[in-house]
């Protein structure tokens, strides 16, 4: 079965719908099988989403955050791996362990999920269907709370997370950046508590 992967920076293109409050903090980029984790004034900014799903972790309370970029379900078999962090359990497990080791505490961390298109618009690829469960699958395992979520369709997305505010953004396809949610401490009142599916 093939496996569609979209990879490589934002374009300015794709790029041109950042509120002007983000730049002020240094960007950093994940890519495909990557982990990024930040603190203070960073943004970590995904390259397109394919099928693949980007995980964005943050800690409410002392603000860190970070994003995995996985691309295959389940967890590597080989423990050796160089690139072991594009496998869904593999990449979820080592950006927590990287967040802990920043300080953050696994009580105050949230989860946003953004991805799993069907972007090759293939009736029997299921690759981002796979991807999505096994993200579910591996954070309901952690009894981690989920905050929201964009996943589905067939056009392609972009995340962003902003670590000073703890704003989560997304675009779909050529549309304009939004905000999908807003880590204040505070979210069960959050009106953006939601999934949002194409």
């Amino acid at each position: 079965m093939a496996i569609s992967i979209i990879t490589g920076q934002l374009t300015e293109k794709m790029y041109k719908y950042i509120p002007a409050e983000t730049e002020t903090g240094a960007t950093k980029y994940v890519s495909s099988g990557q982990i990024v984790t930040g603190s203070k004034d960073e943004i970590i900014a995904s390259s397109p989403l394919g099928s693949c799903v980007t995980v964005v972790a943050y800690d409410t309370k002392n603000k860190i955050g970070g994003m995995a970029h996985v691309m295959l379900p389940g967890k590597s078999l080989r423990e050796n791996r160089h690139d072991k962090n594009k496998y869904v359990s593999d990449g979820i497990n080592n950006l927590l362990s990287k967040l802990y080791e920043s300080g953050a505490q696994n009580s105050n961390i949230e989860i946003c999920i953004i991805g799993g298109a069907n972007v090759l618009r293939k009736e029997d690829d299921f690759i981002a269907e796979a991807l999505v469960n096994s993200v579910l699958k591996t954070i309901g395992e952690k009894k981690m709370k989920i905050s929201a979520s964009s996943l589905g369709g067939f056009e392609r997305r972009i995340a962003r997370l902003n670590i000073k505010t703890g704003n989560v953004y997304f675009a779909i396809g050529e549309n304009a950046e939004k905000v999908l949610w807003e880590f204040d401490g505070n979210t069960n009142d959050n009106p953006l508590n939601k999934t949002i599916r194409q």
